[in-house]
């Protein structure tokens, strides 16, 4: 292998050989196709594969699936822009500067090749795959063996906590869920070759992966891989090697600001920040549901899972205490883990420090995960990063790694005559292991027909709807017309705070009601007609409307005299949409007044008339008004995304220091 420079405890090759014996690559390339083929027979059926079905997500179905059509008919349409403002939902919300709307990672432009019906199984698919094999180039880097980076991989992306919420449909966690083995496979990586003066454009790479992590649509799992890895950078380094690397974590960040500065801002005017109740899905792990870390039904199971029927989940208050906890990895992890911390024991010696800083990560947060460690999170203003339960995702890799060490620690026991035996055995343990976690999975995978009934109400709704709204009951399994007409209701962690209390009022809820599925279908009538809607559609009986129709079991039902989508009093006004980010008035008034639209205020909304800039007032932040002088007049709204061009310059300063950073850093071999 040549000369070895061993630094801290790790051993870096400097002269690699010219060539790899021929078994060496047979036996690499067999393991990484078992690294791949778990997740493909975890998630994957063959009815995906054809494309007669599609895998059942219930956020995905509810949420993500209209958001993604929205983006990939923006982008591939004739402005190749992503909108700023998505009209669809509620009183329409910002879009490009919400993450949660269309994260900018690799793996979600990948997704726009595809029909969004089908491509949540792909989404699913390519997160499995790179957690598992990022895992795997995590455990060769430590030195695991194959058979050992196999099983810790397959573990890791098999585990409850990434298989539960296939179902769930929470696809922006799920494509933020290889972050933790990328960053720290990378993070050895720059520090080997900055201590051999080898490949200084690793700190590059390492700084694009986590940009691309920080711009993940769910902020919670990459916050904990990023500081995750921070930790391990410090505990690993010293000095100026220690500084480099994390600060090419930094900055990696700090080049996602285009991004997230928006992000940050559109936080800042939202429900996010109100005082109120702690969300249903605000969950922390209850000591007695650690039980379901061992026997995972031992609770019940929630709906759809078809074990429900026989065994509903009614041991909490709701179902989100099962999505948020259901973080089952199999019992051999468990017992690895106990073997080591027994070796550990008998030999009076610790594990090599990348194993310390590890085990030290997987306990801190599962420890952090239970109430007794809640108290530090209410110290914070708002709700932050909700559901402490989550941080089992740190843990849940920590396991999978001790199966992998516990795995090259039996194959070290010096057992000469028992080889064979011991290497079955192995293979045995792992292939009940991998069944084990199989048989978990495979009760979140439902699959549905590919083709989606057409609307039963279209020609009604074409015919009388107009440029009003509708309020469509959000169950399962979609909502059939939000991506042809915009619906009063939504479903978001963030709405713009005027709004939200505004919709408060009209649905006489209390001040403090936190809520993130507005279901406009329940709304009073009072709020209906004051969001511009004109017809709810619903499977429940509502007698305070007019019945318009019904078809299976769904009823159509009129509301008489909403809210117009546009109005100034005394006056003639025409309304038009050109774009979701454009709103065009047309006003003829014999007087000066207020021109009202019915849409969201936010501040990213400019006016002009007659072209001169004007300014947009508030009303209640439920709607916009603009003033608007006697005569004939021309007004148009647009919509900009606050803080993009201020964000954009950080990401742009960003970059600059990561290139000095990377010019500094001493290139060539030592």
């Amino acid at each position: 292998m040549g000369t070895l420079l061993e630094s801290s405890q790790l051993i870096v090759p400097t002269d690699l050989p010219a060539s790899v014996p021929r078994s060496t690559r047979y036996h690499s390339a067999l393991a990484v196709g078992a690294v791949l083929a778990l997740p493909a027979l975890f998630y994957l059926r063959p009815a995906i594969l054809a494309g007669t079905s599609s895998l059942v997500g219930m956020d995905y179905d509810q949420m993500h699936v209209h958001r993604l059509r929205f983006a990939r008919e923006a982008l591939f349409g004739s402005g190749h822009t992503l909108p700023g403002w998505y009209p669809h939902e509620v009183l329409g919300s910002p879009f490009a500067a919400n993450l949660q709307s269309f994260p900018w990672i690799p793996t979600r432009l990948l997704l726009l090749m595809l029909d969004p019906s089908i491509a949540y199984a792909a989404g699913v698919a390519m997160a499995a795959a790179l957690a598992a094999i990022f895992t795997w180039l995590f455990c060769r880097g430590a030195g695991l063996s194959r058979t050992a980076a196999v099983a810790a991989a397959g573990t890791f992306a098999g585990a409850g906590f990434f298989a539960s919420r296939v179902m769930a449909g929470h696809l922006p966690l799920l494509e933020a869920y290889p972050a933790l083995p990328l960053l720290l496979w990378l993070v050895d990586r720059a520090l080997a070759t900055q201590r051999a003066r080898q490949h200084r454009f690793d700190l590059g790479i390492l700084a694009f992966a986590s940009a691309c992590i920080a711009s993940a649509g769910h902020p919670q799992l990459p916050a904990y891989a990023l500081a995750s890895a921070l930790l391990y950078t410090a505990w690993r380094s010293r000095g100026w090697l220690r500084a480099r690397v994390a600060s090419s974590i930094v900055l990696g960040v700090g080049m996602a600001l285009a991004v997230w500065w928006p992000m940050l801002l559109l936080i800042g005017r939202s429900s996010r920040l109100l005082k109120s109740a702690a969300p249903d899905n605000d969950v922390v792990m209850p000591y007695r549901r650690l039980l379901a870390l061992i026997s995972p039904g031992i609770h019940g199971w929630p709906a759809p899972v078809a074990m429900a029927e026989g065994n509903p989940f009614k041991a909490y208050r709701n179902v989100a205490y099962f999505w948020d906890t259901a973080s089952y990895v199999g019992i051999l992890p468990l017992a690895a883990i106990a073997a080591l911390l027994i070796i550990c024991i008998v030999r009076k010696r610790m594990p090599d420090s990348r194993w310390r800083i590890l085990a030290f990560l997987g306990v801190g947060a599962f420890l952090g995960s239970l109430p007794l460690a809640d108290w530090v999170r209410h110290m914070l203003p708002g709700t932050i990063l909700r559901s402490p339960a989550r941080l089992l995702y740190i843990s849940t890799f920590c396991e999978a790694l001790a199966l992998g060490g516990a795995v090259d620690a039996c194959r070290r026991i010096p057992l000469p005559r028992w080889e064979g035996l011991r290497s079955g055995i192995v293979i045995i343990a792992l292939s009940v292991h991998f069944l084990d976690l199989w048989s978990f999975a495979h009760r979140f995978i439902e699959l549905r027909p590919r083709s989606e009934p057409a609307g039963e109400f279209q020609s009604i709704l074409d015919r009388e709807a107009g440029g009003g709204r509708i309020a469509e009951e959000r169950a399962e399994p979609t909502l059939l017309y939000e991506d042809l007409f915009d619906d009063a209701g939504g479903f978001d962690s963030i709405f713009l705070t005027g709004f939200n209390q505004r919709m408060l009022e009209l649905a006489d809820k209390k001040p403090d009601h936190n809520w993130q599925k507005i279901d406009a279908s329940t709304l009073p009538v009072k709020a209906l007609k004051a969001a511009g809607v004109r017809f709810v559609i619903t499977t429940d009986t509502r007698n305070d409307l007019r019945l318009a129709a019904s078809r299976d079991d769904v009823n159509l039902y009129s509301v008489d005299n909403p809210a117009p989508r546009a109005e100034f009093p005394g006056a003639t006004l025409k309304y038009s949409r050109p774009s979701s980010d454009a709103i065009l008035l047309q006003s003829v008034s014999s007087h000066a007044g207020f021109a009202r639209v019915l849409e969201a205020y936010d501040s990213g909304w400019k006016a002009t008339v007659d072209g001169v800039a004007s300014t947009v007032n508030s009303a209640d932040g439920f709607s916009m008004t603009v003033a608007v002088p006697a005569g004939r007049h021309e007004v148009r709204l647009r919509y900009e995304t606050p803080g993009r061009a201020v964000g954009i310059l950080l990401s742009l300063s960003s970059m600059a220091l990561l290139a000095a950073l990377i010019a500094s850093s001493k290139g060539g071999r030592r």
